[in-house]
C-alpha cells in the first residue's frame, strides 16, 4: 500500500516582503498603475506599523480596522481608503492562492472596500473671477497650479491627466488635438487667447522633453516625474490656494472640469454640446443619433463660457 503524500506548506513570508514581490511582479508586466497603487498602499501600511513587518498569517480583523482608522486620521478620503484596503486584500488573497497561508482568517471583512458617492462640486462664477486675479507673486509653484486649473477650464474642462500628457506636437494652427485617457475619445479644441497665454508662459523649451508643460518632466533637474506624484503635488498646491483665498470648498483638478460643465449649462449650452466638448462616451438618449458636432459650434460654446467668467454677476 502506497503511503499517502501530504502537500508541504510553503515557507511563511512576512507581509512587507510579499507585497514588495507583488509590486515587482506588476512592474515586470508593465502594469505601472497597479504597481503604483500597491506601492502607495504598502507605504501607508508601513507607516501604520512603524516599519515593523508582520507575518501574513497574523493579519487580523482588529489590525485592519485599526489601519483603516489610521488612514482616516491622516485625512484620506474613503474611496482612497477603499483602494488601499483592496490592494492589501489582494496581496492576502494571493498568499491564500499560493498556499503561503492555509487558513483564511478574512482579516478584511470589516474593512471598507466599497465606493463612496462623492458630490461633484463646481466653483462659483465669482470665485473663478477672484482666482483669476488673485496675486501669487513670489509663489511660482502655486501660480503654476492656478494657471493649470484655469487652463483646464479654458480647454472645455480638460482632465489633468490629459493636460499632463500633452505633447508639443499636438498644438497646431490654434488647435490642440488629443485622445482622452479615460474614454479614448479623440478631441480637437480651438485655443482661446487665454489658453495660448498659459502655453506661452510654461511651454517646456528643452528639446529632450516631448511634453508641453513641465508636469511629467522637471526641466531644472532633467528628470521624469511619475503621474501619480504630479497629481498629488498639483492637488496639494490647489489646496494651499484654496486656504489662502478662504474658500469653503477645496479646489481640485476635477473641480475645474465640473466648473466648466456647470457654467456651460448656466450659459444655455445644450447638454449634447457639453457632452461632446468634454469627450464623454454617451449622453443616454440624444447622442445615440448624433455624429460628432461641428468643432466651430463647440468652440463657440467654449468661448461663451470663458467670456462669462470675465463678467460680473448682477
Amino acid at each position: 500500500m502506497k503511503q499517502k503524500k501530504f502537500k508541504e506548506k510553503k515557507p511563511g513570508k512576512n507581509f512587507f516582503q510579499l507585497a514588495e514581490e507583488r509590486i515587482l511582479h506588476f512592474k515586470k508586466l508593465g502594469k505601472k498603475k497597479t504597481a503604483s497603487n500597491y506601492t502607495c498602499a504598502l507605504r501607508h501600511f508601513k507607516q501604520f506599523r512603524e516599519e515593523e513587518d508582520i507575518a501574513v498569517e497574523d493579519l487580523s480583523v482588529g489590525l485592519m480596522k485599526d489601519f483603516q482608522a489610521h488612514l482616516i486620521n491622516v485625512g484620506l478620503g474613503m474611496n482612497t481608503i477603499s483602494l488601499y484596503n483592496r490592494q492589501l486584500r489582494a496581496i492576502y488573497n494571493y498568499a491564500l492562492d499560493e498556499e503561503i497561508v492555509l487558513i483564511d482568517r478574512r482579516p478584511f471583512r470589516k474593512s471598507f472596500t466599497g465606493q463612496e458617492k462623492t458630490r461633484k462640486r463646481a466653483v462659483s462664477h465669482e470665485k473663478i473671477r477672484k482666482l483669476t486675479h488673485f496675486s501669487l507673486v513670489g509663489k511660482n509653484k502655486l501660480e503654476f497650479a492656478r494657471d493649470l486649473f484655469l487652463f483646464s477650464i479654458y480647454m472645455q474642462g480638460m482632465p489633468f491627466v490629459d493636460i499632463a500628457y500633452l505633447k508639443k506636437e499636438q498644438v497646431k494652427n490654434d488647435f490642440i488635438s488629443y485622445k482622452r485617457k479615460k474614454t479614448n475619445r479623440h478631441l480637437t479644441v480651438k485655443l482661446h487667447e487665454k489658453a495660448k497665454a498659459i502655453i506661452h508662459k510654461y511651454k517646456v523649451n528643452d528639446p529632450d522633453c516631448p511634453y508641453l508643460f513641465p508636469i511629467l518632466y522637471n526641466p531644472q533637474r532633467k528628470v521624469s516625474v511619475e503621474y501619480s506624484s504630479a497629481l498629488r503635488t498639483h492637488n496639494n498646491r490647489l489646496r494651499q490656494i484654496s486656504e489662502l483665498m478662504g474658500f469653503d470648498e477645496l479646489l481640485t483638478s476635477y473641480v475645474a472640469r465640473h466648473t466648466w460643465a456647470s457654467q456651460a449649462r448656466q450659459c444655455g449650452v445644450h447638454d449634447t454640446v457639453i457632452s461632446e466638448a468634454m469627450g464623454h462616451n454617451n449622453l443616454e438618449t440624444t447622442t445615440i443619433y448624433l455624429t460628432s458636432l461641428d468643432t466651430g459650434l463647440i468652440a463657440s460654446a467654449n468661448f461663451q463660457v470663458i467670456a462669462s467668467f470675465a463678467r460680473k454677476q448682477t
